[in-house]
């Protein structure tokens, strides 16, 4: 469902503050006590992040006005900086929390722009964007979309985008946000020594086209395997043809429309990739101190006469996928729990080689017993759908080792 996003300001003052600008595919943020509190964050950790970002402008400022480049990007910086998300525990929280709210990768860079200066032509982006600015001010200025949602980046010539829809200029504590497709452009106006502002991303590659990819090749496999049909070979030299025959396009159709009917009755989606890539590569769990509450199980060990609860439930997926055990010949469906406790802050979107994600997996039938756990504040060991005592043990054991349930 599409929604209207908006520009925020914390002094409830100046143009556009809490006026709609243009649609989006997210809900609208301004429902609900989770999305208030995550712009709230986001907004009251400016002056942590504005001690951050003045620590390092002075020499960034100089390198983007002696290299013409316009605009400056912190965190691309030459030299060996770190993430913004590991020198500073503010944006980790953010990040991390907001991570939790849209179910997807969420990044963030931050731009110093000298006066009277423009980073970037006019543009879209294939993500959500909030803007929150830290120092100085910014003009912005955003069109109406060419490519409504995009899927990719883009730039787009001046004779093409028409007069702007909104003008903005974001001050500290403002913050601003539009979607996907969007094409917008930003300035540092003249009198100013700079404009310091931090872009925070989400949803990229994230809309229903791509969970369809994700879920149809496991579809298509698990009804291969009860229908003949799609067992069947296709036609001879059918791949040696210039255009795809009429005979070959109608038996698509029928296996697609096959398809939808099976997918109706379907409780548990196969996903292929976007569950098990989120859970490798968000951010762990925001805490303070060493963090051993997320690497070490603490707490009273676990028993049939216990009662436990998950923790991190924000940080955990639970999907169902072939058995990945390559010495397994026979693929029979297994459930994965994922999680992202044990993953490593430092390396968080920064385009490492791909990493598997932490976590276990179990015959499908502990889903039941998987599901009661995800579904209940606390629950009785034994009173979880195995058939042995054993199974439940081990089982809740198991998971109490990745530190995803306690004893209450």
């Amino acid at each position: 469902m599409e929604r209207l996003p908006f520009h925020f300001s914390l002094a409830c003052t100046g143009e556009g503050n809490g006026n709609p600008l243009q649609c989006s595919c997210l809900e609208n943020p301004r429902d609900g006590g989770a999305w208030w509190a995550a712009v709230c964050g986001v907004a009251q950790s400016r002056t942590r992040l504005k001690r951050l970002s003045t620590e390092h402008n002075s020499c960034a400022v100089k390198l983007a006005e002696r290299t013409g480049t316009g605009s400056f990007l912190l965190t691309r910086f030459p030299l060996p900086l770190p993430p913004l998300w590991l020198l500073e525990d503010a944006l980790w929280r953010i990040q991390e929390k907001l991570e939790c709210f849209f179910g997807s990768l969420v990044g963030s860079n931050v731009y110093i722009t000298p006066a009277g200066a423009q980073g970037l032509p006019p543009h879209y982006d294939d993500v959500e964007v909030f803007v929150l600015q830290l120092e100085g001010e910014k003009r912005w200025r955003l069109y109406q979309p060419t490519v409504p949602l995009a899927r990719e980046y883009s730039l787009e010539a001046e004779d093409r985008i028409g007069r702007p829809t909104h003008e903005l200029t974001l001050k500290p504590g403002d913050l601003l946000y539009f979607p996907r497709g969007t094409i917008h452009q930003a300035a540092t106006p003249e009198g100013l020594a700079h404009s310091t502002h931090v872009t925070i991303s989400t949803y990229q590659s994230s809309s229903w086209g791509d969970f369809l990819l994700d879920t149809i090749s496991g579809l298509v496999f698990d009804t291969a395997k009860a229908d003949v049909a799609l067992r069947a070979g296709i036609p001879r030299q059918l791949l040696l043809q210039v255009e795809t025959t009429a005979v070959a396009t109608r038996r698509l159709s029928g296996f697609l429309r096959m398809l939808a009917d099976r997918l109706e009755g379907t409780k548990e989606l196969p996903s292929a990739d976007m569950k098990k890539d989120f859970a490798a590569n968000r951010l762990p769990p925001y805490c303070t101190g060493d963090g051993a509450e997320l690497t070490a199980p603490g707490g009273q060990f676990p028993g049939l006469n216990s009662t436990v609860r998950l923790q991190f439930r924000d940080h955990v997926v639970l999907t169902v996928g072939p058995d990945q055990d390559p010495s397994d010949e026979t693929r029979e469906k297994m459930v994965y729990v994922y999680h992202s406790l044990k993953n490593r802050r430092d390396t968080h979107m920064m385009g490492h080689e791909e990493t598997e994600p932490h976590g276990l997996r179990f015959p499908l039938s502990h889903m039941d017993a998987l599901k009661q756990l995800w579904t209940s504040s606390a629950i009785s060991v034994k009173d979880l759908k195995l058939t042995t005592d054993e199974e439940k043990q081990n089982l809740v054991l198991s998971l109490w080792t990745e530190c995803l349930i306690q004893v209450v």
